[in-house]
């Protein structure tokens, strides 16, 4: 699965070259110009507890390594009689936040996309013959299904090996800490794993290194990613992106010989030592994240004009005058250039932003959503403590003539004053006084700020735990919870349509372009609706508990073993870890249950005692009719009565009127035989003989 390489040619690189330090110089400029940046400086500052009043108190590595270096061992000043303290909401806000969306987003036990082959369009006569008729289109349906997959696997095992979890978390960390968070995926990775053989000959245990290129993805720094500044809310709208890659000397020279790298530009490099570009090169608390032994590595995925990359070995195969292609730079020199990976160009970046904003790709995050209700609460803390500083002490008025006797103002106990032979009253020259506590008027404020803050970003406190004020009902937390849930829905939503789906869709563009096995290619579509259904499960996992109980009863027809399996899941618990394995399921299942074995036998002899009981009846029956007929051919005047009591009971007749037809002329009746033996009745008490007189004599 290695993407074709071209080698550099030495000449002539300087047209192509210039053209990438100008792009690169742009998408510098154009960020720097849209503000971003220094938006990013005040949310990481308010995520690490810095400001104004505090930074040169802030426990920073900047701020250490400038109090080493001029040997300062103290940040008192004649200014620091305010209060600087900064009680920080804004972190605590930004991990939950983040916590909670990443734990709906990236379960353990479930992948938030699935690949299913495309339908089937509707075909004519002659086109379901030409696809082998009806059993060739199932046919080929079930081998797309198979393909399907397999080829969802594939990506899935890539997905693993490159930790996509952690990667997406430490991107949706980003996100909510500064607004946006960058992915990286598919690029070209080197891959090894040992494999164990055995000798034939000798037996002996041989351990094999076998290295593969397959695709990978990443988290990139935001500080570290650069899109064209024309590209509006998409970086797939530009012409290109940049991003930079810090390495040391050790890792440069690893790359010498690699296949496409440019030998001598590499080794011209490393004489030089390293450079840097006019970029932001410093985290917001000041401390570098670079070293100044570094190398800053710059790769262009982009556009370029097909003559400018002809000029250093890159062939083109069709006429275009624009190619897609992926170049590296370093010290300002081009050390590598292809074409793209991808034969569809597309940049391997995925942008997210927590709340996006109008005319750019980065968003707004949790810390600058909350910044205001951060300074309002820093100010009202600040004003509650230099209130409690000034009156927890009274304040003293000195008149002339009083002066201490050790010539020292300090408030101390045992302290003699003196007084001037002028002074009448020592208590008119002497007063003291407590400045007024203004604590419950600023604990208010302090309280209204707090509640602000959940009502700005979206996340009650009782979900995050910083505070047990549930509601008092289970509605009433339902309510709440669904509530709550809204942010996260519609960010589940942007996470499918901007992550989820063009990050799994360029693994799929990369298996059906680099991959050797034919057995996974097919035409696929990508569903990445599970992570919004992610969402909707966790927020009705009280729901599914009330179903459980129910599930039992079969009238509702619910699958005990399938909620209990949501269940789980809804606790980010791996199902299988409580499962049964196939096998054991299999033997269970096939083991006889005494129980519903006697269920089964009491239904069988239940049906039996019914169909005995049905033809004693139909046997009851025709007895009673034939002494009926009996009684009519004797008397065929009784014959219209009957048929009237036989209708008047609901009697149908399934022949002809009349009900009962009157005897043919000359018919005998027929002598019934009665046992008349009171100990032995036939069957006392039963049809026509039940308390009336048959008229039948011996």
């Amino acid at each position: 699965m290695q993407p074709q390489e071209q080698d550099l040619q030495e000449p002539e690189r300087s047209t192509f070259l210039l053209s990438l330090l100008a792009k690169r110089k742009d998408a510098i400029s154009a960020r720097i110009a849209s503000g971003i940046e220094t938006e990013w400086e005040e949310d990481e500052e308010h995520y690490q507890g810095i400001d104004d009043a505090n930074r040169a108190y802030a426990a920073t590595s900047a701020n250490s390594s400038k109090r080493w270096a001029t040997n300062e061992r103290s940040r008192v000043t004649a200014e620091t009689v305010r209060s600087r303290v900064f009680l920080n909401i804004t972190a605590p806000y930004v991990d939950a936040a983040s916590a909670r969306v990443a734990d709906m987003l990236l379960p353990t036990d479930d992948r938030a996309w699935t690949l299913k082959p495309t339908p089937i369009p509707r075909m004519s006569a002659s086109e379901v013959e030409q696809m082998g008729g009806q059993e060739g289109i199932e046919q080929a349906i079930e081998q797309a299904k198979a393909a399907a997959e397999a080829m969802q696997a594939e990506i899935d095992d890539c997905l693993v090996e490159s930790n996509w979890h952690g990667e997406c978390r430490a991107m949706i960390e980003d996100a909510a800490r500064i607004g946006s968070g960058v992915l990286k995926g598919p690029y070209p990775i080197k891959r090894t794993s040992r494999v164990v053989r055995t000798d034939p000959e000798t037996g002996a245990k041989l351990i094999l290194e076998v290295v593969e290129i397959k695709p990978g993805t990443k988290r990139i720094d935001c500080w570290n990613f650069w899109p064209d500044g024309a590209c509006g809310e998409s970086i797939h709208n530009g012409s290109g992106t940049w991003e930079r890659e810090y390495l040391s000397a050790k890792q440069v020279s690893d790359m010498v010989g690699m296949p496409g790298y440019d030998k001598p530009a590499i080794m011209a490099a490393l004489k030089e030592g390293p450079t840097t570009a006019s970029a932001a090169s410093q985290a917001a608390d000041g401390s570098p994240v670079r070293s100044d032994e570094q190398f800053e590595l710059w790769i262009y995925y982009g556009t370029a004009d097909a003559d400018d990359i002809g000029s250093v070995g890159v062939e083109v195969d069709d006429e275009t005058p624009i190619a897609s292609v992926m170049a590296v730079i370093l010290n300002d020199r081009l050390i590598k250039c292809s074409l793209n990976p991808l034969d569809s160009g597309r940049f391997p970046y995925d942008v997210i932003a927590w709340q996006a904003r109008r005319g750019l790709p980065w968003g707004t995050g949790v810390s600058r959503r909350i910044r205001t209700v951060q300074r309002v609460l820093n100010g009202a803390v600040r004003a509650m403590m230099d209130n409690c500083g000034l009156s927890s002490g009274p304040q003293m008025v000195i008149g002339n003539g009083i002066t201490p006797a050790d010539g020292n103002y300090q408030i101390t106990g045992r302290k003699l004053w003196r007084a001037d032979a002028d002074v009448m009253d020592v208590r008119a020259a002497f007063h003291a006084f407590v400045p007024p506590s203004v604590q419950a008027e600023l604990m208010a404020i302090i309280e209204w700020a707090m509640r602000t803050a959940e009502d700005t970003t979206g996340m009650p406190a009782m979900l995050q735990g910083i505070r047990g004020d549930a509601p008092d009902t289970l509605g009433g937390m339902q309510l709440q919870n669904n509530n709550a849930s809204g942010v996260l829905r519609r960010l589940a939503k942007r996470f499918d349509d901007y992550v989820s789906e063009p990050h799994v869709t360029r693994y799929y563009d990369w298996m059906m372009q680099h991959s050797d096995r034919d057995d996974i290619k097919g035409d696929f579509q990508i569903d990445v609706r599970a992570s919004s259904a992610l969402v909707e499960r966790d927020a009705q996992m009280r729901f599914l508990q009330t179903l459980l109980a129910a599930s039992v009863n079969p009238a509702y027809g619910l699958d005990p073993a399938k909620l209990a399996t949501e269940l789980l899941k809804g606790q980010r618990y791996d199902p299988k870890r409580v499962q049964y394995d196939p096998e054991r399921l299999a033997q269970m299942q096939s083991k006889s249950n005494p129980v519903e074995e006697a269920k089964a036998g009491l239904i069988q002899a239940q049906a039996r005692l019914a169909d005995a009981t049905a033809v004693n009846k139909g046997v009851e029956g025709m007895f009673s009719a034939t002494n009926a007929a009996n009684q009519i051919a004797l008397q065929p005047s009784i014959a219209p009565m009957a048929d009237a009591m036989l209708l008047s009971a609901g009697f149908t007749d399934a022949n002809a009127a009349p009900i009962i037809p009157n005897a043919p002329p000359g018919a005998k009746p027929i002598d019934v035989p009665s046992n008349t033996s009171p100990n032995f009745p036939p069957n006392p008490a039963v049809g026509m003989d039940a308390g009336i007189e048959t008229g039948i004599h011996p």
